[in-house]
């Protein structure tokens, strides 16, 4: 029944949502918050989905033979993560919402709300959806690269033995794939180990085989199929701005480049990751950081309006983009650039800073101030920096300007 293969795609589909969640949210409270510009914070499924990784690869093993490997596409920068607890919590933090999303698929089983008979295809199908979320907790925790089990345990790994594994990383799919396939000891071993955990859970084995039967029918992959298809539609309408896997190798060289101050040779890194995707924003910013850092700052001013041309809203964007016009001493296009930074987040004191020092060197002593004391408001400490700064120079002997800084 085509119900059914609307029903597994869509339930698969929020669980693969929850899944990249559960990564992208850790990694927030972690330390790396770039997830939140990446879109990763939303729920939507759009911006945690590689055409091929998280659908192409996952829909031909279903359709073949009900085998839920698991794919998608949140990047994670490590190297922004506290500590190496934070780096395997953010590894774990997937196979734990696909164990939430298990049991809330168990509640109606055990409340008796869905039944199981040879010609009601929701419990057998919602049996079925079980069955996947299990195999792709299993499959997700083996400590194969790039898998979350070996996610977890990478950070306390060696960097020699790190290296090597992480080549192997490309590889797993095909070989997890080519082990159930071909090997039926291995296959027959697996199921039989999920089925028990199905029981656990008071999941019926029977309603998981009807569920099983029921997927293969022709009409509930046809269904399957359509779906996917018009996902796939929906991605290339949006025009995917998440990595592939060859943009993040230069995008991950980029940043431990800048990381290590490395400029020169991290724009040449970013400008490969453009090469093949130009839709990572996040490769345009770090790139207008280091050429900023290198006072090549007409470049900089470029890759930040590309930038914001493919996403607007980034007020990180704007706010950098004001600092290249303020060091390019076109401080009227600074503040234009700073004002949409504030319009999208109001507490940002640096920002209210470096609009306040424009303001000063303009020579509009009440709006310098105005500025300087929302910038002081949000962060006391830039009192301080206030009273030396080089750039209030010019006003430091307004009646208005001293009555801000005292403690």
């Amino acid at each position: 029944m085509w119900l059914a293969g609307l029903f597994v795609f869509c339930g698969w589909m929020v669980s693969l949502c929850l899944h990249e969640f559960g990564h992208a949210v850790v990694a927030y409270f972690g330390g790396d918050t770039s997830v939140k510009d990446k879109g990763y914070l939303t729920l939507n499924p759009l911006n945690y989905t590689d055409p091929g990784l998280s659908l192409l690869m996952p829909m031909i093993f279903l359709v073949m033979g009900g085998i839920a490997l698991p794919g998608g596409a949140v990047y994670i920068d490590h190297s922004k993560l506290r500590d190496r607890r934070w780096d395997s919590a953010v590894s774990a933090a997937g196979p734990f919402a696909n164990v939430v999303v298990t049991v809330a698929l168990a509640i109606p089983f055990w409340l008796g709300l869905v039944t199981v008979s040879s010609e009601g295809w929701l419990g057998q199908s919602l049996a079925f959806l079980i069955f996947l979320q299990i195999f792709a907790v299993v499959i997700n925790l083996l400590p194969i690269p790039p898998l979350d089990g070996y996610g977890i345990l990478r950070p306390w790994l060696p960097q020699s033995l790190q290296q090597r594994f992480n080549k192997l990383g490309r590889y797993s799919f095909w070989f997890i794939f080519g082990v159930l396939w071909f090997v039926p000891a291995a296959s027959q071993g697996l199921f039989l180990f999920i089925y028990r955990i199905a029981l656990l859970l008071k999941i019926p084995p029977e309603a998981i085989q009807l569920g099983s039967v029921l997927f293969r029918q022709p009409a509930t992959k046809l269904a399957l199929i359509v779906c996917f298809l018009g996902f796939v539609w929906l991605i290339k309408q949006k025009g995917n701005q998440t990595p592939n896997a060859a943009d993040l190798q230069w995008f991950d060289q980029g940043n431990k480049l800048l990381e290590n101050r490395q400029y020169d040779a991290a724009i040449a890194a970013y400008d490969k990751a453009i090469k093949l995707n130009p839709n990572v924003y996040q490769a345009w910013y770090n790139r207008g950081l280091c050429l900023t850092e290198l006072h090549r700052f007409k470049e900089a001013i470029a890759s930040y309006q590309k930038l914001i041309q493919l996403n607007p809203d980034f007020e990180r964007a704007w706010n950098s983009l004001g600092n290249a016009f303020y060091h390019s001493q076109q401080y009227t296009e600074a503040i234009t650039a700073y004002d949409h930074a504030l319009q999208l987040e109001p507490n940002l004191a640096d920002t209210w800073y470096n609009r306040a020092c424009c303001r000063a060197l303009q020579g509009y002593v009440e709006l310098a101030i105005d500025s300087l004391k929302q910038a002081i408001a949000v962060n006391p400490n830039l009192r301080e920096q206030a009273k030396t700064d080089a750039d209030f120079e010019s006003i430091r002997n307004s009646w208005r300007f001293p009555e801000i800084l005292p403690q």
